[in-house]
């Protein structure tokens, strides 16, 4: 009888673990099989990694959670640049018609990496300038207290959809709502701007956006934020052709990735944050890979 339960419970964890919660908008069969050679020129996650109990919510977390938050603080960055070169490899190894540039490739494009350079100043001068107009009003003030007390007390705080991502490459954010998100592409002109001319640039046959809102540390067999931990993941994927034509639209998420590492009070040992954030990646490659092949794309 305990035999039976254990193997009952590891099938379920096992279940979660690997869950994926598939929201399939749109898949153009016939469009998939012109794409040879695309570029992934967005990958964007939060601004800072940080434990959640679910990739899919923030929710709330303990003054024991946010204290371990101070140690990952603006770590977005990094890891976007780790799991977006491993996703890139794994998509590349899952034998598809598809091929992803790498990213080396891509940033020696002197082209893609001026325009990448002009649209990551363009953003920054967009935010400060918010931010100034902002800061004027008696409301806008208000907001940001909000906005810190509610950071504060384990709320998402006011800014919800900022994003990163890796050094050098712009970013419009991350879905706020991932759940009722239907593209990862934010939606601003500039943005759109920046994909019809990063695709001209690059000379491929399309450009695809990674949107990663849940990217964060979780706990995989722990007692008390204290066991084994890894990363997890709500995620959208968006690829666009030549003709600024959305091909590929996918929703995705997963509990845990391939890597696991130390965790002590929701606390990751910082020198394995390296190997999570590539375990990451290749576990989204894999979940794009099977998504692939389960519409029919070859």
């Amino acid at each position: 009888m305990k035999v039976k339960f254990l193997i009952i419970s590891l099938l379920i964890i096992s279940w979660f673990s690997a869950g994926c919660s598939p929201s399939r908008v749109e898949f153009d069969k016939k469009g998939m099989t012109e794409m040879k050679n695309v570029a992934v020129v967005m990958y964007s996650v939060p601004p800072s990694i940080n434990y959640r109990d679910n990739p899919r919510e923030p929710g709330k977390k303990s003054l024991l959670q946010l204290a371990t938050d101070v140690a990952t603080a603006n770590n977005g960055p990094k890891a976007a640049a780790a799991a977006s070169a491993t996703f890139i490899e794994g998509v590349n190894k899952g034998g598809l018609n598809i091929k992803l540039m790498p990213f080396d490739t891509m940033m020696g494009n002197a082209k893609f990496r001026a325009l990448a350079s002009n649209y990551v100043k363009l953003i920054e001068e967009e935010k400060a300038k918010a931010a100034e107009e902002l800061n004027k009003s008696s409301a806008g003030k208000a907001l940001n207290m909000l906005g810190s007390l509610s950071s504060a007390m384990g709320g998402s705080g006011v800014n919800q959809n900022e994003g990163v991502g890796p050094e050098g490459i712009p970013s419009w954010g991350v879905q706020r709502q991932w759940g009722g998100a239907k593209t990862a592409i934010m939606g601003g002109a500039s943005e759109k701007k920046f994909l019809k001319e990063a695709l001209e640039a690059l000379g491929v046959d399309g450009v695809m956006v990674v949107n990663d809102p849940g990217m964060s540390f979780t706990c995989e067999f722990c007692v008390g934020g204290t066991g084994s931990g890894s990363t997890g993941s709500a995620f959208l994927v968006t690829l666009v052709g030549k003709n600024e034509k959305s091909i590929l639209e996918m929703r995705q998420w997963f509990l845990t990735s391939n890597n696991s590492a130390a965790m002590a009070a929701y606390a990751v040992n910082p020198l394995q944050h390296e190997s999570l954030f590539k375990g990451h990646g290749e576990k989204m490659a894999q979940v794009y890979v099977d998504y692939y092949k389960e519409e029919g794309g070859k």
